[in-house]
Formats: structure tokens, sequence, C-alpha cells
């Protein structure tokens, strides 16, 4: 409804720092990695959490109700933490949680948190949050009905301006039931660049290709480094009877 006299709206000018309800019984440390469950209650990060921020504040709510109390967290920054394995050369790359007081580059399971700022030392560096994910870019490809056995055997469908990692690649389902895929007619969905594989995955009898409007990850990235002007190729390969029907491939990267 149309406005009828004026009104005042809060404004937020401080965007560094946000406000939670916590969990019930759980006790969030400070300096914790914050995940949100799916009632959009805060919690110390568990693998897969949306990730939110770093708790500025310790708050117990171990013997409180669902959003009894509240943690303030940092939502935007640069903050020095640990890293397995992180090196010179990993700046820029993205990175994962795997808990609340675990970073890692392994994306497969865990919650994208931000990228390598900066390197400190060996297996520390800079991390630049990003829990809204505005770093992440996402390429889309529309691939059309090829009609069974059809292939396609390697189209370019990006390229890179700039070093990139990519983080995550999935197939989108376009309002269609995929027909004819089984144990001896396979359907495989590829993604590669000049240093190897990306993602691959086989649907078959038992992997599902996903239903009309449903999309499926298409598992763990390998080669996610990218240097500048390298090219994504997407590959389809079918039996005789399957046909995939027309579909997204959607490729997370920073």
């Amino acid at each position: 409804m149309a406005l009828t006299a004026s009104r005042n709206v809060d404004r937020y000018v401080d965007q560094e720092l946000r406000t939670l309800r916590v969990k019930g019984s759980t006790k969030v440390y400070r300096g914790a990695i914050v995940g949100l469950t799916s009632a959009g209650l805060a919690r110390g990060l568990m693998a897969g959490d949306p990730f939110q921020g770093l708790s500025y504040e310790e708050i117990d709510n171990s013997a409180g109700a669902d959003a009894a109390k509240a943690v303030r967290m940092y939502t935007q920054g640069d903050f020095e933490h640990s890293v397995s394995g992180l090196a010179q050369t990993d700046v820029c790359r993205p990175v994962f949680a795997s808990g609340d007081d675990t970073l890692t580059f392994v994306a497969a399971g865990n919650s994208y948190v931000g990228i390598v700022q900066d390197f400190v030392s060996s297996g520390v560096g800079i991390i630049r949050i990003d829990p809204g994910h505005k770093l992440v870019k996402t390429v889309i490809h529309l691939v059309e009905d090829l009609g069974a056995g059809a292939d396609i055997a390697a189209r370019a469908i990006h390229s890179f301006d700039q070093e990139g990692w990519i983080v995550a690649a999935r197939v989108c389902n376009q309002a269609t039931t995929a027909t004819g895929i089984d144990a001896g007619n396979t359907c495989v969905v590829a993604l590669a660049v000049t240093a190897g594989a990306v993602a691959s995955k086989t649907y078959n009898n038992t992997v599902i290709f996903p239903a009309a409007n449903a999309q499926d990850s298409l598992g763990t990235v390998t080669n996610h480094h990218v240097p500048k002007g390298d090219v994504l190729t997407l590959a389809v390969t079918q039996g005789t009877t399957a046909n995939a029907g027309p579909f997204l491939v959607e490729v997370d990267y920073v």
C-alpha cells in the first residue's frame, strides 16, 4: 500500500559489526567462525553452514533457548588466521571453513569464507572475509537439448581475463525430465581447463540426473587455479538412449 504520511527509516552506518540471535544450548566463543542454522540462528560454524562472520565477543547461551541471546560479529575486514598448507602462491585463493576454528582450501562439504589477501608465514595468512559472497562470480552456460546420444566434445564456455580460482560447479535441469539415462547409457558432464579436469560427474541408474528445475553439484573441484587467459571447456557425453534435455552448467569462481 502506498504511503500516506512521512516516516523514519532506521539507517545503520556501521557495516562492520552485525548481530544475530544465538541457537539454544550453544556457546559462541570470541574469535569463532560463525555459521547460520537452517532456522536462522547463529552458532560456531559447522561444515556446510552459511558463513556469517567472526565473533566479536563470547556469548554463552548454553542454558538458554533459541534466540535468548545475541552475538555481535565482524562481517567485513581482513583477519590473520591459520590455513593448513598456505603458501605465498595462495594469495587470492578462496578459503573455506570446516569448523568454528578451522580454515582450509578444501571446498567440498565446507563453507566458503573469503580469500587469502596476504601471506604472513607458512600456514598463516590474512583472510578477507566475504559472508555476502560479493567476491564470487558465476559462469552460466545453457546447454541446448542435444537429443538422445548426442555429445559435446569440448566447448569453450568461458575465458578468464584475469587469474581465478574455481570454487564449485553444478548442473541445473531446465523444466524437463531427463530420459534414457541408465547403467548402459550414461550421461557424463565434464569441465576442464588447460591444466586438466576441473569437475566431472557420470549420471546413470543410481546417480540420477537432477529433476526438472533442480540442481546437482558436479563434486570435488580439481585444477581450481586458472591462470589469466585460460579457457574453461565443457564436454557432454551421452549413451545411445541418454537425453539430459536442456540444462544449465554453473561455475563459481573468485
